[in-house]
């Protein structure tokens, strides 16, 4: 079973290692999140090395390749002289994709360090440390970093900058401490917050928000109490679709397309109301996981859940509709 810390072991545990070497990785389809978490810890743990277990997604890639001093990064690979491992934006192996099998089996301390709301009990002998009250882990990493006495270079000010902003729903699930950190990191990286978002706000190509749009569409749309719920299915990514149907007025969403392989199921919920109506959709994703034989959970506000049981897809999206519905008329 996993040893759950709080934030002063957890800096303990940094500072008594500082000189060891580790392998910083994150989940499956490295995000800006997982990025800026994985670069601004290796600010600290400066003779650590970090490795992606697959690729890291577009968006990514282009603030990598912005940077002065582009980031080595490793792919799929584990040097064999580590002291540990740190996972960063993840709190169970099953997310870690190639990895999984590696680090599951691997004699050596690993710590993961997270945002989210565990989806299940992690039953390895991991360490854990959990802190939901961030908007993302690249802002929990920079508390730590902060708190360890680390000024970031620019290069680590805009990946963590990104990480930041990219998981902050368009500033709906921000609060003052993350704003004191853009302000701050910001002026670290020497950069305009307009420029920062001409280079690395997200870029969802031109044809899939057409395909997003065409679903929305087709999509059902109803008021519940005073609130606008939208449902539907989609066409390529059921997270585009839902994240659309917000930018159009909904306060609540869920989207769900059946691929070739498994069902996946996005949904969104609008800041604050997952406050307010007691709603964490993370929860909610990881009650229908076992229908879909798959894997869910995420924010209280996005989430997401994806599985191999395509023929109970109507039944894990009707359960989540179902409690939404509930849960909006209150």
């Amino acid at each position: 079973m996993a040893t759950e810390i709080g934030f002063n072991d957890l800096l303990n545990f940094l500072i008594q290692n500082k000189e060891q070497k580790f392998l910083i990785t994150f989940h499956s389809m490295g995000d800006r999140d997982c990025i800026g978490a994985a670069l601004g810890l290796q600010s600290y743990l400066s003779n650590s090395v970090v490795a992606t277990p697959d690729f890291v997604t577009s968006t990514s890639r282009r603030v990598l390749d912005s940077l002065s001093n582009k980031p080595e990064l490793l792919t799929g690979k584990m040097p064999r002289d580590l002291f540990g491992v740190i996972v960063v934006d993840a709190n169970n192996f099953e997310a870690l994709g190639p990895f999984e099998e590696k680090l599951s089996t691997l004699k050596k301390p690993i710590l993961f360090i997270d945002h989210h709301l565990p989806h299940k009990e992690e039953k390895s002998k991991a360490t854990l440390f959990n802190d939901e009250s961030f908007n993302s882990t690249s802002s929990l990493v920079y508390s730590i970093i902060n708190k360890l006495g680390v000024r970031p270079s620019r290069d680590v000010a805009v990946a963590l900058l990104s990480g930041i902003i990219a998981d902050s729903f368009d500033f709906h699930n921000m609060h003052a401490l993350t704003f004191r950190q853009i302000s701050e990191l910001l002026e670290s990286g020497g950069i305009s917050y307009s420029r920062f978002m001409e280079e690395f706000a997200d870029r969802v190509p031109a044809q899939n928000r057409l395909t997003a749009l065409k679903d929305l569409t087709s999509a059902n749309a109803e008021v519940i109490g005073n609130y606008l719920l939208i449902t539907g299915t989609s066409s390529i990514h059921a997270s585009i679709a839902a994240e659309e149907a917000m930018k159009v007025g909904a306060d609540a969403s869920v989207f769900w397309q059946i691929g070739e392989k498994e069902v996946s199921i996005s949904a969104r919920l609008k800041p604050p109301l997952d406050k307010t109506l007691s709603v964490h959709l993370g929860k909610m994703m990881q009650g229908i996981e076992g229908i879909i034989n798959g894997h869910g959970g995420g924010h209280s506000g996005a989430a997401g859940a994806y599985g191999p049981g395509k023929a109970n897809a109507k039944k894990a999206v009707d359960k989540i509709i179902s409690q939404l519905r509930q849960k909006l008329e209150e």
